[in-house]
């Protein structure tokens, strides 16, 4: 099937395209007030297009302001995580292929990790601007 309805389900090995090597794809949202994240990392790259929302992401060890319009990449083995919402997000995700061997997944470097987080709400920083946070405050 050339087309996945990700409003519905995840793209998978399961439902792709016979020649595609993407591990997965699908739409995430983290809600301003109540909203839950799992700092996790990946056997493969992974990429977030922000379509709605800010907030305070941290990938690679490094904090970052994202906005509709940002994508964040992640390389394969490094941790990623939602850190503050100042706004409903909502994101687009997409791993790369997982190369042989590698699991598939989130994955977790501690139970605690693997339980997810509240995130924080709060209201947009002054000075708000997609970018690397100016002081890293995980």
């Amino acid at each position: 099937m050339p087309v996945i309805h990700t409003q519905c389900q995840s793209m998978t090995e399961s439902n792709r395209p016979a020649w595609s090597g993407v591990t997965s794809a699908g739409i995430f949202r983290v809600a301003a007030v109540g909203g839950r994240f799992d700092c996790h990392y990946h056997d493969c790259h992974e990429y977030w297009l922000v379509f709605k929302g800010k907030a305070k992401v941290c990938t690679e060890g490094v904090a970052y302001y994202v906005q509709t319009g940002d994508i964040v990449c992640t390389k394969a083995g490094d941790e990623h995580d939602v850190l503050e919402v100042y706004e409903d997000l909502e994101a687009f995700w997409f791993e790369d292929a997982t190369q042989a061997g590698g699991r598939i997944g989130h994955l977790h470097r501690s139970a605690d990790k693997a339980e997810g987080h509240p995130v924080i709400h709060l209201p947009i920083p002054s000075g708000f601007k997609s970018g690397q946070v100016k002081e890293v405050d995980q």
